[in-house]
Order: C-alpha cells, then structure tokens, then sequence
C-alpha cells in the first residue's frame, strides 16, 4: 500500500471519531500502477456436492487428479468450500465466479430441485455466478423459486431479455437475474457481465417459450455492456456458459474484454489461452469490430488487438481453478497502444488447477449444512442398494469417436426393455453423464451416470425420416470432433464427417426445412451424412462384412451365435416403417431433433431410462454363470476354492464358513463349503466387502459404527451377494462393437 493510500485510509478513521476540521467527502483510495487481482473459478458442477467414487481417466491424471486408473474418491461441495477458504485467505483482491450448471448430475437434485446447490454455493461465498441451461431442467419457475430464496450472490445473463413482468404466464426471472455486477476491491473496480447459455436450450428460440426468455445475439450484446462499463470499472470480465468456442468469437469479434471465464463444455484449459480480440481485418490492413446501430445497420469501429485470457477449470466438482493476474494502467507495461477508457490492462497472468481429492479437508459449514440433505435422500431411497458388479467399469466414451461400451448399455437397455422392444432405440451421448467405475455398481451411481428422468418414448419412422435423423446426427457430430453425439441399439450405421459419396438431397423452400438449416437453391445443403443405416436383418451368418456383399458395418458382430458369426443386416427401405424408442427430451426437439419433435405417432411409456437401465442390470446373470453349469443359478457349485479352477485363477469357492477377513482388510478362504458353495469372482467378493465396510464407516453415529461392524461380516455377505449381482459385460451390451463407425476423421 502506498504512502497516498496510508493517509486517506487515517484520515478516514479519524473522521469517523471527529467531526472538526473533516471534510464532508474525503476522496476515496483507487489504485494505481500495477496490482494483482485473483478470480477462483468453478462451473458445471452438476449436483455433486457429495464426494463421488471416480475411476481416473489419463486427463484428469495429466491435470493431476490422481494416478491413471486409479478407483478414488473426488468431488464434493465441503472441500470445495474449504480449497475457497483457503486461496481466499492467501489472497488480497479475490472474487470466486461460478459458471453455472450446479443443477442436475446426482440425486440430490432429482429430490430437492436445486435448493442444496444455492444454498451450498451460498454458504461457500460465491460472488456471482451465471445461469446456464440445467438450472432450467425443472423450469424456468423452479430456477427463480430457487434463487430467490437461497441465493445470497447475483445470478448474471446479459444475453437474456426477459420477458414484460406483466406477461401473463411469466415466471419473472427478472427478479433474479443481472445483466452484470460490480465489484470495488480496495480500490480495483471489476465489472462482472454474465453471458447464459444458448446451444443447448433449443426452447429458448419457440414462440412463446415457457422460459420466458428472448435469447440476443452474443457479440452485439457483449460489446454493449463492455461498452457501458468501461467508463465506471477498471477491469470488464465475463462469466460465461457459451462453450469453448462461443469464448473465442465472443472475444475476436469485440473489444475491451480483460478476462473470460468460462464453462458448458467440462474441460480445463491448462495453461489458460490468450485470444486476441478486434481480429476483423479490412482492405487497408485496420483492425476493428462491428457493430450494430439504432437502425440495425453495421458500422465500423477501429481498435488495436489486445490480449484477453481465456480460462475453463473443467466440471464434476473435480477442481477449483485459481487465476491470478497482474493489471495495470501505465502505459510502459502494456505491449499495446493504451486507451485510458479501458482502465487497467492485463498485463501477465498465472493459473493453478486445484483438485479436489480425497485428502482435502471439509469445510464444516457447508459440510453440516449438505448433512440434513444426505439424511433424507437415505429415508426417501436406498441410494446404497447394489444393482450389479462391474468387472471392468464401462466408459461413456468410445475409442474412434464411436460407439461406447455404456452407450450401447443404456440404449440396449431401453430397446430390450418389456413394453417397449423397438426395431431400435437411441439416446444421446451427453445425456450419460458419467462412467461406470469398475466394481459394485449401487443405485447413487445409476443416479451420477444418468440422472435425467427421461422416460422412453415411442415413435414410428419411414425409412426417409430415419435417415434425415442420423444426417442431421452426423452433421453435429462433425462438427464436435467427428465424434458420435447419439448411443443406439438395434441398428447399426455409419456416420461420414466428410460427406457422402451419393447424399439423399432434400427439397427445401427455407432454411429450417433442412437438417443442416441451410438451403440453398431449393435444396438442403449436406454435408456431413449417414452413409449407410441397416436396421433389422436377413438372418445369414457373417463372420465380416465381406459375407454380407462387402457393404461397410453390415455385418452385425454385437451379437454372435455359439459359432462366433455374427448376422447381416439390410440397409433401411426409404418407404419402410421402422419403430424407435428414444427418450422424451430428444423426442421433444431437444439437442436439435426437429425431425423428432414433429413426428405425430409418440407414445410417451412412462418408463425413464434410468429405471430401464437399472432393471436391465439387475436382470443379468452373475459373473461365471454358464448355461451348460448344472446348478439352478447357473454358477460352478464347489466345496473348496480349487474346484474353480475350470473358470480360471480369478474365482473362489463362496458360502459363510469359507470367508474370512485379514487383518488388513483383504477376504480369504479358510475351509470348505457344503451343498451352498458357488463360484464367484474373487474381486466381486472383496469389492463389495470393502463397500460394506466403507458404509460402516461412514455410519452416522458411533452406535450405528459398533452395530454395523458387530452384525455385517462383510466378506461373507460379499461372497453371498456375488451369486447374484449381475456381471456388466459385454451379455448386457456393455462393449464397444462398432455400431456406429465414423468415418473421415
């Protein structure tokens, strides 16, 4: 602090115990030169406020989450909250700026609609946060209910008009939303503009929409707040849910943004990126911008490139990101021609990834607050209830870009499902919100991997409609990585990012006639297209493609007979009629599925997908079940541990008398088991005995902790439980077969 502000700072005091000799407004401090300004950043942390079991993926492990592979726990608001308290403390102008998409991902949200996650976010200090396209997953009303009576922070969206308080219907999101917020740290204004989410609230553009909400074009309302703000702050920062490249444009096509935060797309940017703004170039080599007039019209606006930084601190609840930087107002330290209307300038900058691992301690405040929330979810549903084993987890992700193993789970699941059983089903990739951790898989996980509740709908396609569907699926897939957006069941198919040798050109008179909403000369323009669909088969067997006439993806290897040959299938008939079970929010035009949303044959089944998943599961046979075993259950029936040996080193001989528990926790087998024993997996057995005493300690009371550990032998009751808890392997559908293959990556 400089000798200027030491004085005012006294002189301050000093008046607030005198009167004389005072005067009526002393000047307050601003500062000057260099000064430091840090931002903690979170977003997208969909529900988990609960530390949740993670299976390390090679990024997060990069980021330094924790080892490859490695089964831990991470997440949770507590240690969030204490990873805040803490930064805050080491710091000395600081503002925590959250992206928004705290709703949905777990299921405290599925039962008290949002009010954990204000209220959490609350208690923790956040001190803006902008709205995103979850808080929505309840209603427009629910988020303005929500916020108004937890938030203590500003909730920001200067892209949103929100509708005439008079309008009849409204839910009056006006009563919580900001376009922006200032900040006065000590000297340092920071004006905070919030830009909501656009891409993935497909209602925002119906007339009327239910939201309430008329979405504005990004870049002209970015630059006329920058505009606003620039002459009353120091440094303009947006807190956004665009996506990474909603970032970018925003950024080069304005001027006069320091700092975006940024979410939506669950990833981190380490290091952060620096984008130059005012990229627009004319004929004479001038940078500038455009911008609209009261009339509609462009005009043009000179300005120098500057340097904005650009970060994403990824999403889960899985790390709090810290960015400092250093701004300034003298023109020595800026490598760019200064305006004194922009205030300070960024001029360097430095980021820390903090992840919230399992070793971070818990803040007690928030912590006690999520308690009374965790104890209800325990009396209104058994989140610990085991459904199944996993012997290898089921990523959400296929390699290729393709198909997923729990992708084509889930989609098998709801196509196979009692009251539904399709030609074949589809769902959306991004619905599957996380992967399945390899070993007991409970209830609360079927949550964290699908908490939508979206039930199954059915629906009747011609062969026309089916292919404008995985068109238009291709063309958004391209343009995501070439990586499929859609898990199916039932079909397979082969989406070319490049375009199609022979594309099905439809007819259009405008442009929202055609998947691509482009038409051009009475035509739909394609790009991106289904190359092949095969839905149903002729029944011959098929060891490749080549048995099948050579046809690229037409030979059905998903499901093989005792012979190992697949079946080929028959490419779909433009005239025929083809039965889908999909879910209610694709069906509903969501993620852009026009051609859904105006199809007239939807039966709505009332199932949700989730409970479709979990009873798939549950239905499953055990691991080291076999058709050709004599027993009633299917399993090799065994007296000692080496009468398993026909199923390999990797099971044991199961009943009560033959499993003990060693001092470090590890099950054994210490005799021999009567008419009752069965082989099961070994890591079955010793996975769900460390869930069981993981439940035990983390019983609620040191009473609850001395009946759980005096009543459960936890080896014993895995062993049991292994006779029974469904395999999830490749017999449910769990593994990647290239059903849907992309090409021209």
């Amino acid at each position: 602090m400089n000798f200027r502000s030491v004085a005012l700072s006294a002189l301050a005091f000093a008046c607030a115990f005198s009167l004389a000799g005072c005067p009526k407004n002393p000047e307050p401090y601003r500062a000057q030169g260099q000064v430091k300004l840090t931002f903690l950043h979170t977003a997208d942390m969909h529900s988990r406020l609960f530390p949740y079991a993670l299976q390390i993926a090679q990024n997060d492990a990069a980021l330094g989450l924790g080892p490859a592979g490695q089964i831990t726990t991470v997440g949770g608001a507590a240690r969030i909250a204490y990873l805040v308290g803490r930064e805050r403390a080491q710091s000395d102008r600081v503002l925590h700026i959250d992206g928004g998409d705290c709703f949905q991902g777990a299921p405290v949200f599925n039962y008290f609609n949002g009010e954990a996650e204000i209220r959490a976010l609350s208690a923790m200090g956040v001190d803006a946060q902008s709205i995103a396209n979850h808080e929505f997953d309840n209603g427009a009303l629910n988020a303005r209910q929500q916020y108004q009576k937890w938030a203590t922070f500003p909730v920001l969206a200067a892209n949103y008009l929100l509708d005439d308080v008079d309008v009849e219907g409204s839910p009056h999101l006006e009563n919580v939303i900001l376009p922006f917020k200032t900040f006065n740290l000590r000297g340092l204004k920071v004006g905070v503009i919030g830009m909501g989410n656009l891409s993935s609230l497909s209602s925002l553009y119906e007339r009327p929409n239910r939201l309430g909400i008329t979405p504005l074009e990004t870049i002209d309302v970015a630059q006329a707040y920058i505009d606003l703000l620039r002459p009353l702050v120091d440094v303009v920062v947006f807190v956004t849910h665009l996506g990474l490249n909603g970032d970018e444009e925003m950024i080069r096509k304005t001027t006069g943004i320091d700092v975006v935060l940024g979410g939506h797309n669950h990833i981190v940017l380490q290091p952060p990126k620096v984008v130059e703004d005012c990229d627009l170039v004319d004929g004479q080599g001038r940078h500038h911008v455009k911008l609209r007039d009261a009339d509609g019209k462009f005009v043009t606006r000179y300005c120098h490139p500057r340097r904005v930084v650009l970060a994403h601190s990824g999403a889960f609840a899985k790390f709090v990101g810290r960015l400092d930087v250093v701004v300034s107002d003298q023109q020595e330290d800026i490598a760019w021609p200064y305006d004194p209307v922009n205030g300070f300038e960024v001029v360097g900058n430095q980021f820390e990834l903090l992840p919230v691992t399992a070793d971070v301690p818990m803040d007690r405040t928030v912590a006690e607050l999520l308690e009374p929330y965790r104890a209800e979810l325990d009396l209104l549903v058994d989140l610990d209830l085991l459904v199944g084993y996993s012997p290898d987890g089921s990523r959400r992700f296929g390699s290729g870009g393709g198909d997923s193993a729990l992708g084509n789970l889930i989609s098998t699941a709801m196509w196979r499902r009692l009251g539904v059983e399709t030609d074949f089903s589809l769902t959306n990739t991004t619905g599957i919100r996380a992967d399945m951790v390899p070993g007991p898989v409970s209830i609360e996980q079927m949550f964290n991997i699908f908490p939508f509740d979206n039930s199954v709908t059915k629906m009747q396609l011609s062969g026309s409609e089916v292919q404008e569907m995985f068109d238009f699926i291709a063309r958004r897939s391209a343009g995501r990585g070439c990586s499929t957006q859609v898990q199916i069941a039932g079909a397979r198919v082969v989406l070319n990012c490049k375009g199609c040798d022979n594309p099905v050109v439809k007819a259009c008179t405008k442009d929202e006639d055609c998947p691509s909403n482009d038409c051009v000369s009475g035509a739909c323009v394609v790009t991106a297209c289904a190359d092949r669909i095969y839905i149903g088969s002729n029944e011959k067997p098929c060891a490749s493609d080549v048995d099948c006439g050579g046809q690229l993806n037409s030979c059905d290897t998903g499901r093989v007979d005792a012979q190992g040959l697949g079946r080929c299938l028959v490419q779909i008939d433009p005239t025929g009629s083809y039965e889908l079970a999909t879910s209610t929010y694709l069906a509903g035009g969501g993620s852009g599925f026009v051609v859904l949303k105006k199809n007239t044959t939807q039966l709505d089944t009332k199932i949700q997908q989730r409970d479709a998943l979990i009873d798939w599961v549950r239905g499953g046979n055990p691991c080291g079940y076999r058709t050709e075993h004599t027993t009633d259950d299917g399993l090799l029936a065994c007296a000692v541990d080496g009468d398993c040996s026909p199923l390999g080193g990797a099971y044991v001989c199961a009943c009560p008398e033959n499993a003990a528990e060693s001092a470090g926790g590890a099950c054994t087998s210490n005799g021999a088991c009567g008419a009752k024993g069965r082989c099961v997996l070994n890591a079955c057995r010793q996975g769900v005995a460390d869930y069981y005493r993981q439940l035990c300690k983390n019983a609620d009371s040191a009473v609850a902790v001395a009946s759980c550990a005096s009543n459960v032998g936890v080896c014993q009751a895995g062993g049991e439980q292994c006779k029974f808890l469904a395999c999830v392997d490749r017999n449910l559908g769990s593994g990647s077969d290239g059903r849907v293959l992309m090409v021209g990556r």
